[in-house]
């Protein structure tokens, strides 16, 4: 026991200090240290697309329900098969990788590490199972028509008809903006819409839009979204803005291009009588302008290897339509008042949606009272008159 004791305070005594166990916390980012194959080979046939990092991630990321929501593979070929490797992510097609196929695999940001550190950045490695990788590309810019704003998140499609089932894929990132490269030469249909219940489907009630591209080398395209209603716009409400003022809503946007007038709307009295109607104008302001000036250009990064970082245009000059935003509301002035709590019946002519169908609508409206005075406070004093004038 003696000489056990003896040991334990020698040990002791000799023992040099050192970092605490477990280290400093830690607060980065999984990082990727290598994909494989390596991004631009051809001739490749993989099992599956490994990305690999230089830690634990975690298996269920926080922002999503799988981790199958944060890849892509394009061109797709259903939803892609994705599983799980400590520190390591395995994706493949769930169907296979089709032969003689440029393919690009996409890792969205919102990957996380086991200590909940979140990677706002992306990835994209592409390769080829075929003998050549073409170098062409489709860029651009979504919008939603109506609000004007950028698309973020909305899909966006590229594929040449009659297949629709193997698109080239990409997203449209916060800037409103998105890349498709390494298409086969050919002429495409590329369509971008909000897919709100992620079944990769358009459904009634989602926006979109389509065009059709020759692609030989480069092609750079916008798209708006809207909601395809065959159904032309119809009178929703209308209110009074003052007594010779009437706000009108659409229940659909009303073709921007239209130039509503006075012969688009009547405004019929209690006596039937038409109220003149002085002007029409749409609400909102036209959001046609160009685009503002690029940024002067960075130095030069070198590349990373296996991997090209996806681009963000968060910090970017905010792009606008090359088209007026689509409209919903209108402005009437009318060259008379209107009859306090007179019923009126508001008629619009002839209004065209974006899809072309043009349809006239009523609604009834019944004009409002005068406010009312306001009480005087006890002790006030009541306003004088004015005097009055003698001829």
């Amino acid at each position: 026991m003696r000489r056990l004791i003896a040991a334990v305070l020698l040990g002791s005594g000799c023992a040099s200090p050192g970092m605490p166990p477990g280290g400093p916390p830690d607060k980065v980012a999984p990082q990727i240290i290598a994909i494989i194959p390596d991004s631009g080979s051809v001739g490749v046939k993989p099992k599956e697309v490994v990305f690999r990092f230089d830690e634990v991630v975690a298996e269920r990321p926080p922002s999503v329900t799988t981790l199958a929501d944060l890849f892509l593979i394009s061109p797709r070929d259903g939803v892609p098969d994705v599983s799980w490797h400590r520190d390591a992510i395995a994706v493949k097609p769930s169907h296979g990788w089709r032969p003689n196929t440029p393919y690009s695999v996409i890792m969205m940001r919102g990957l996380a590490d086991i200590r909940g550190n979140v990677r706002n950045t992306g990835v994209t490695t592409f390769f080829s199972t075929g003998p050549t990788i073409p170098r062409t590309r489709i860029s651009g810019q979504v919008f939603d028509w109506v609000t004007g704003s950028p698309a973020a998140g909305a899909l966006v499609e590229s594929f040449v008809p009659p297949d629709s089932i193997h698109p080239y894929v990409a997203l449209v990132d916060t800037g409103g903006a998105f890349l498709l490269e390494h298409l086969p030469p050919a002429r495409y249909t590329v369509r971008a819409y909000l897919d709100r219940n992620k079944d990769m489907g358009i459904d009634p009630s989602e926006p979109w839009d389509s065009v059709s591209v020759n692609l030989t080398d480069s092609a750079r395209i916008e798209l708006l979204l809207f909601v395809h209603d065959t159904a032309p716009p119809r009178l929703r409400e209308v209110a009074a803005v003052d007594s010779q003022t009437l706000r009108l809503t659409f229940d659909k946007p009303v073709d921007p291009t239209q130039t509503l007038t006075a012969a688009n709307f009547a405004v019929i009295g209690p006596d039937s009588v038409p109220v003149p109607i002085a002007s029409v104008n749409p609400e909102p302001s036209d959001t046609i302008g160009k685009i503002a000036a690029p940024p002067p250009p960075r130095a030069a990064v070198a590349p990373r290897a296996a991997a090209t970082p996806r681009v963000d245009t968060t910090a970017k000059p905010k792009r606008v339509m090359s088209r007026p935003m689509a409209v919903s509301t209108a402005i009437i002035k009318l060259q008379r008042p209107l009859t306090p709590k007179g019923v009126y019946r508001v008629r619009a002519i002839g209004i065209r949606g974006l899809l072309g169908r043009t349809g006239t609508s009523d609604r009834p409206f019944t004009a409002p009272a005068p406010p009312a005075p306001r009480p005087m406070k006890p002790g006030a004093t009541p306003p004088t008159p004015p005097p009055s004038v003698k001829k």
